[in-house]
């Protein structure tokens, strides 16, 4: 059997771990942090019957001290004038976890499986030989494997550090990465609001956004920006929270972190010779909320498939190209549709996004639908509103129509491992990114 060693203790790379080494391979991950310092003091939202049938529980094993549902959600307009409200029904109703319970979960899942735990290890670097990953530099040595799973995060140092010649992106580009602070205050009064969850697209004429969310037993604020936050822009939101919001208290009772989320298409090309990348360090998220569990578990099964479909401990690029098409093929069209509509509201200013609002061109089946909105009738519709300011006008439907092409170009991907039409079909891709001005 072979020795597969992930770098860092991510979703995908637990549920890939847990499963390859249940088949009996040698899996070990090699993660920066202590075990008891993983995973955010905050929630997250993600599919709870995928993680339970990974887990092979039922889905009435979490208990309730660790879930609880998320309220309606209303995007707020810069101005502040409009509202649009998301209605959520019993069947579609968001569900959130804790996230330090839920890492322990997959953890415990791949200690029961086989898999080991090198905690406070970092990796430094990748150690390649030509176009292969043949093993990685850790503080305390260099490891070798017969296959590296990268799950070390949005900068990598496996992933940074590759070569040029591998064809894979080092390092995001601006508006990639939205940069965020989250923490969970008290309540100086118990309210219930019609829908307790509000998003603030460009909050304060910022590039970016924030939430305010009433819970029952505090309030949930993330502030997130496309360059990196200080302490004092922090504060400074805070303060403007506050004016808004008379029961928001100043006591923190859960988070008070900074965190660094994805929010673009994932790569590519996110695999070579003796290696794949997995989860954040592939990009692997929503990128208008930066959700990304489901798909870094969807992803570890698909990669594990791929390493049973081998018929040898040479994991080639051509073997694992499985796992990269089908992970594009069923996943990546939505992600990069949604990136179109993402990018496209960063390229306006304040009063352009206002103006969308007002005039109902951005509607609640664009923002809860991740860009898919793109029907001949809904089009029609928007125009007929949207020409009263067309440049403004032009640049959602300039986004909705890149991120509806990006998306039937991520869902047909070279059958095979060829470089010269995957660089190809990359070109294609990124010719319909949207550029976003850092200024």
């Amino acid at each position: 059997m072979s020795n597969i060693m992930i770098a860092g203790a991510g979703h995908g790379g637990l549920v890939a771990g847990a499963m390859l080494a249940k088949a009996g391979h040698n899996v070990t991950v090699y993660e920066k942090l202590a075990k008891k310092d993983l995973g955010h003091d905050w929630q997250d939202r993600f599919t709870f019957s995928l993680l339970a049938e990974e887990l092979g529980i039922a889905e009435s094993d979490f208990t309730e001290d660790i879930w609880e549902y998320r309220g309606d959600c209303a995007f707020v307009s810069p101005a502040k004038r409009k509202r649009v409200v998301i209605n959520y029904s019993e069947e579609n109703r968001q569900k959130i976890m804790w996230r330090k319970p839920l890492i322990n979960m997959l953890i415990e899942n791949a200690e029961k499986s086989g898999v080991k735990f090198r905690f406070e290890t970092p990796v430094l670097a990748p150690i390649t030989e030509g176009r292969a990953v043949k093993g990685v530099k850790t503080k305390e040595g260099s490891v070798f494997a017969d296959l590296v799973i990268d799950a070390a995060g949005i900068f990598s140092p496996l992933r940074t550090n590759l070569p040029k010649h591998f064809l894979i992106e080092n390092t995001p580009k601006y508006g990639d990465v939205f940069y965020a602070y989250r923490a969970y205050y008290n309540k100086t009064l118990n309210l219930t609001l019609e829908a307790p969850f509000e998003v603030y697209l460009r909050h304060e004429g910022e590039p970016g956004l924030s939430w305010f969310y009433t819970a029952d037993q505090w309030v949930d604020i993330l502030i997130g920006r496309t360059y990196p936050l200080t302490r004092e822009k922090v504060n400074e939101q805070l303060m403007l929270f506050r004016e808004d919001h008379p029961w928001f208290g100043d006591e923190i009772l859960h988070g008070g972190q900074f965190g660094v989320i994805p929010v673009r298409r994932p790569l590519t090309l996110m695999v070579a010779d003796g290696y794949a990348a997995i989860g954040d360090s592939a990009f692997m998220t929503t990128p208008m909320n930066g959700m990304g569990i489901d798909l870094s578990i969807e992803a570890g099964r698909l990669l594990a498939d791929t390493v049973f479909h081998a018929e040898s401990d040479r994991y080639t690029a051509e073997i694992l190209w499985e796992y990269n098409r089908d992970f594009h093929m069923l996943f990546g069209a939505d992600t990069a549709k949604n990136e179109g509509l993402k990018n496209a509201l960063l390229t306006l200013p304040s009063y352009g996004v206002d103006f969308l609002f007002e005039q109902d061109v951005i509607q609640s089946s664009d923002l809860s639908g991740a860009g898919r909105n793109t029907n001949i009738a809904g089009l029609l519709g928007k125009l007929t509103r949207g020409m009263k300011r067309p440049p403004f006008f032009g640049a959602i439907i300039n986004g909705l129509i890149h991120g509806s092409k990006a998306a039937k170009l991520y869902a047909s991907p070279p059958l095979f491992y060829d470089l010269n039409k995957i660089n190809d079909w990359n070109k294609r891709i990124r010719a319909l990114d949207i550029a976003i001005d850092s200024q």
